[in-house]
Protein backbone atom coordinates (compact mmCIF):
# COMPACT_ATOMS: atom_id res chain seq x y z
CA UNK A 1 0.00 0.00 0.00
CA UNK A 2 2.38 2.14 0.76
CA UNK A 3 4.56 1.47 -2.58
CA UNK A 4 1.73 2.46 -4.64
CA UNK A 5 0.99 5.75 -2.08
CA UNK A 6 4.68 6.83 -3.09
CA UNK A 7 4.34 5.76 -6.67
CA UNK A 8 0.83 8.10 -6.90
CA UNK A 9 2.96 10.96 -5.65
CA UNK A 10 5.97 10.53 -8.10
CA UNK A 11 3.17 10.45 -11.08
CA UNK A 12 1.15 13.17 -9.86
CA UNK A 13 4.16 16.28 -9.17
CA UNK A 14 4.95 16.71 -12.79
CA UNK A 15 1.25 17.13 -13.24
CA UNK A 16 0.63 19.32 -10.85
CA UNK A 17 3.64 21.53 -11.94
CA UNK A 18 2.33 21.10 -15.17
CA UNK A 19 -0.97 22.88 -14.08
CA UNK A 20 0.79 25.69 -11.79
CA UNK A 21 3.32 26.77 -14.46
CA UNK A 22 1.80 28.54 -17.54
CA UNK A 23 3.71 29.30 -20.74
CA UNK A 24 5.80 32.56 -21.18
CA UNK A 25 4.21 35.11 -22.91
CA UNK A 26 6.57 35.83 -25.78
CA UNK A 27 6.79 39.03 -28.44
CA UNK A 28 9.12 40.65 -30.86
CA UNK A 29 10.24 43.82 -31.57
CA UNK A 30 12.29 45.59 -34.20
CA UNK A 31 14.83 47.98 -32.79
CA UNK A 32 15.66 49.11 -37.04
CA UNK A 33 11.93 49.78 -36.91
CA UNK A 34 11.96 51.93 -33.91
CA UNK A 35 15.13 53.23 -34.47
CA UNK A 36 13.45 54.72 -38.26
CA UNK A 37 10.10 55.66 -37.59
CA UNK A 38 10.43 57.55 -33.94
CA UNK A 39 11.57 60.94 -33.75
CA UNK A 40 14.16 60.29 -30.90
CA UNK A 41 15.40 57.26 -33.01
CA UNK A 42 15.05 60.28 -36.17
CA UNK A 43 17.10 62.80 -34.16
CA UNK A 44 20.13 60.00 -33.54
CA UNK A 45 20.00 59.32 -36.57
CA UNK A 46 20.41 62.55 -38.27
CA UNK A 47 23.44 63.01 -35.77
CA UNK A 48 24.92 60.25 -37.05
CA UNK A 49 24.11 60.82 -41.21
CA UNK A 50 25.92 64.70 -39.76
CA UNK A 51 29.28 62.45 -38.96
CA UNK A 52 29.06 60.38 -42.07
CA UNK A 53 28.62 63.82 -44.31
CA UNK A 54 31.18 65.09 -42.67
CA UNK A 55 33.57 62.59 -43.58
CA UNK A 56 32.73 61.98 -47.21
CA UNK A 57 32.68 65.52 -47.38
CA UNK A 58 36.61 65.68 -46.59
CA UNK A 59 37.70 62.76 -48.57
CA UNK A 60 36.00 64.14 -51.55
CA UNK A 61 38.14 67.44 -50.84
CA UNK A 62 40.68 64.89 -50.49
CA UNK A 63 40.52 63.44 -53.98
CA UNK A 64 39.89 66.35 -55.72
CA UNK A 65 43.35 68.02 -54.12
CA UNK A 66 44.91 64.68 -55.43
CA UNK A 67 43.09 65.08 -58.64
CA UNK A 68 44.84 68.34 -59.41
CA UNK A 69 48.11 67.37 -58.49
CA UNK A 70 47.55 64.38 -60.42
CA UNK A 71 46.90 67.15 -63.46
CA UNK A 72 50.07 68.62 -62.56
CA UNK A 73 52.30 66.10 -62.58
CA UNK A 74 51.30 64.65 -66.17
CA UNK A 75 51.33 68.35 -67.46
CA UNK A 76 55.00 68.22 -66.63
CA UNK A 77 55.72 64.94 -67.71
CA UNK A 78 53.90 65.54 -70.93
CA UNK A 79 56.20 68.82 -71.53
CA UNK A 80 59.04 66.89 -70.83
CA UNK A 81 58.50 64.33 -73.59
CA UNK A 82 57.60 67.35 -76.30
CA UNK A 83 60.68 69.57 -75.42
CA UNK A 84 63.06 66.33 -74.85
CA UNK A 85 64.39 66.84 -77.93
CA UNK A 86 65.00 70.41 -77.73
CA UNK A 87 65.92 70.58 -73.67
CA UNK A 88 69.27 70.79 -72.84
CA UNK A 89 70.19 68.01 -70.61
CA UNK A 90 70.52 70.52 -67.45
CA UNK A 91 67.26 71.60 -68.36
CA UNK A 92 65.53 68.04 -68.52
CA UNK A 93 67.35 67.43 -65.54
CA UNK A 94 65.55 69.97 -64.17
CA UNK A 95 62.57 69.21 -65.20
CA UNK A 96 62.84 65.82 -63.85
CA UNK A 97 63.81 66.54 -60.21
CA UNK A 98 60.44 68.81 -60.81
CA UNK A 99 58.35 65.55 -61.87
CA UNK A 100 60.03 63.54 -58.90
CA UNK A 101 59.35 66.26 -55.93
CA UNK A 102 55.39 66.91 -57.56
CA UNK A 103 55.11 63.02 -57.01
CA UNK A 104 56.82 62.75 -53.93
CA UNK A 105 54.55 65.42 -52.22
CA UNK A 106 51.62 63.54 -53.78
CA UNK A 107 52.16 60.51 -52.27
CA UNK A 108 52.81 62.49 -48.33
CA UNK A 109 49.83 64.17 -48.61
CA UNK A 110 47.78 60.48 -49.84
CA UNK A 111 49.31 59.30 -47.16
CA UNK A 112 48.60 61.97 -44.45
CA UNK A 113 44.83 61.98 -45.73
CA UNK A 114 44.37 58.33 -45.53
CA UNK A 115 45.91 59.02 -41.99
CA UNK A 116 43.50 62.08 -41.34
CA UNK A 117 40.55 59.95 -42.24
CA UNK A 118 41.20 56.85 -40.68
CA UNK A 119 41.30 58.81 -37.72
CA UNK A 120 37.83 60.63 -38.31
CA UNK A 121 36.79 57.26 -38.90
CA UNK A 122 37.45 55.91 -35.51
CA UNK A 123 36.35 59.07 -34.15
CA UNK A 124 32.78 58.50 -35.28
CA UNK A 125 32.79 54.87 -34.38
CA UNK A 126 32.90 56.25 -31.06
CA UNK A 127 30.51 59.18 -31.32
CA UNK A 128 28.12 56.40 -33.10
CA UNK A 129 28.49 54.16 -30.11
CA UNK A 130 27.79 56.82 -27.42
CA UNK A 131 24.91 57.49 -29.56
CA UNK A 132 23.52 54.61 -29.66
CA UNK A 133 23.98 53.43 -26.20
CA UNK A 134 22.32 57.02 -25.21
CA UNK A 135 19.26 55.93 -27.83
CA UNK A 136 19.12 52.44 -26.11
CA UNK A 137 18.92 54.12 -22.25
CA UNK A 138 16.62 56.64 -23.35
CA UNK A 139 14.20 54.11 -25.21
CA UNK A 140 14.43 51.12 -22.82
CA UNK A 141 12.21 52.59 -20.32
CA UNK A 142 9.24 52.51 -22.81
CA UNK A 143 10.04 49.28 -24.19
CA UNK A 144 9.82 47.95 -20.36
CA UNK A 145 6.47 50.15 -19.89
CA UNK A 146 4.86 48.07 -23.23
CA UNK A 147 6.40 44.84 -22.05
CA UNK A 148 4.36 45.77 -19.07
CA UNK A 149 0.88 46.94 -19.81
CA UNK A 150 1.16 43.66 -22.22
CA UNK A 151 2.15 41.24 -19.62
CA UNK A 152 5.39 39.95 -21.90
CA UNK A 153 7.74 37.71 -20.16
CA UNK A 154 10.07 37.59 -22.83
CA UNK A 155 11.14 40.23 -25.49
CA UNK A 156 13.63 38.92 -28.55
CA UNK A 157 15.12 40.91 -31.07
CA UNK A 158 13.70 40.98 -34.70
CA UNK A 159 16.67 40.45 -35.57
CA UNK A 160 17.30 37.25 -34.02
CA UNK A 161 14.29 35.63 -35.33
CA UNK A 162 13.72 34.01 -38.51
CA UNK A 163 10.00 34.42 -38.93
CA UNK A 164 7.49 36.49 -36.95
CA UNK A 165 3.87 36.88 -36.76
CA UNK A 166 2.95 40.26 -36.82
CA UNK A 167 0.64 40.06 -33.56
CA UNK A 168 3.68 39.39 -31.78
CA UNK A 169 5.74 42.66 -33.15
CA UNK A 170 5.37 45.42 -30.12
CA UNK A 171 7.28 47.60 -31.93
CA UNK A 172 4.50 50.16 -32.89
CA UNK A 173 3.43 49.93 -29.39
CA UNK A 174 6.97 51.41 -28.43
CA UNK A 175 6.88 53.58 -31.03
CA UNK A 176 3.86 55.18 -29.74
CA UNK A 177 4.73 55.53 -26.11
CA UNK A 178 7.43 57.02 -26.88
CA UNK A 179 5.98 59.63 -28.96
CA UNK A 180 2.10 58.99 -27.83
CA UNK A 181 0.58 61.69 -30.75
CA UNK A 182 1.53 58.93 -33.24
CA UNK A 183 -1.41 57.42 -32.64
CA UNK A 184 -3.63 59.88 -33.71
CA UNK A 185 -5.16 60.91 -37.00
CA UNK A 186 -6.71 64.32 -37.36
CA UNK A 187 -9.05 64.16 -39.68
CA UNK A 188 -10.60 67.95 -41.64
CA UNK A 189 -13.35 69.07 -42.98
CA UNK A 190 -13.80 72.44 -45.30
CA UNK A 191 -17.24 73.20 -46.38
CA UNK A 192 -18.27 76.49 -47.88
CA UNK A 193 -20.15 79.01 -46.34
CA UNK A 194 -21.59 82.60 -47.19
CA UNK A 195 -18.67 83.94 -45.21
CA UNK A 196 -15.75 81.84 -47.24
CA UNK A 197 -14.73 78.39 -45.98
CA UNK A 198 -15.74 77.08 -42.82
CA UNK A 199 -13.25 74.16 -41.29
CA UNK A 200 -13.75 71.51 -38.73
CA UNK A 201 -12.09 68.92 -37.50
CA UNK A 202 -8.86 68.21 -34.95
CA UNK A 203 -11.04 68.78 -31.93
CA UNK A 204 -13.79 71.63 -31.21
CA UNK A 205 -12.56 74.25 -32.45
CA UNK A 206 -13.70 75.65 -35.56
CA UNK A 207 -12.17 77.82 -38.29
CA UNK A 208 -13.92 80.13 -40.99
CA UNK A 209 -11.84 81.69 -43.60
CA UNK A 210 -12.87 84.78 -45.55
CA UNK A 211 -13.83 85.19 -48.98
CA UNK A 212 -10.24 87.27 -49.63
CA UNK A 213 -8.42 84.59 -47.51
CA UNK A 214 -9.75 81.74 -49.48
CA UNK A 215 -9.23 83.55 -52.64
CA UNK A 216 -5.39 84.12 -51.78
CA UNK A 217 -5.14 80.27 -50.99
CA UNK A 218 -6.73 79.67 -54.54
CA UNK A 219 -4.05 81.60 -55.91
CA UNK A 220 -1.53 80.09 -54.29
Amino acid sequence: MRKTFVAALVLAAPLAWAQETKSPKIAVIDMGRVSAESLLGKGYSAQLEAIKNEIDSEANKKQAELAKMDQAIKALQDDLEKQGAVLSPEAADKKRTEIVKKQRERQAFLEDGQAELQKMRERAQQQAQVLNNEFQVKIKPHIDAVAKEKAIDILLDGQVTLTVNRDYDVSRDVIVKVEPWTSFRVSFRATRTSKGVRIEGGGPRVVELGANTEAAMAGN
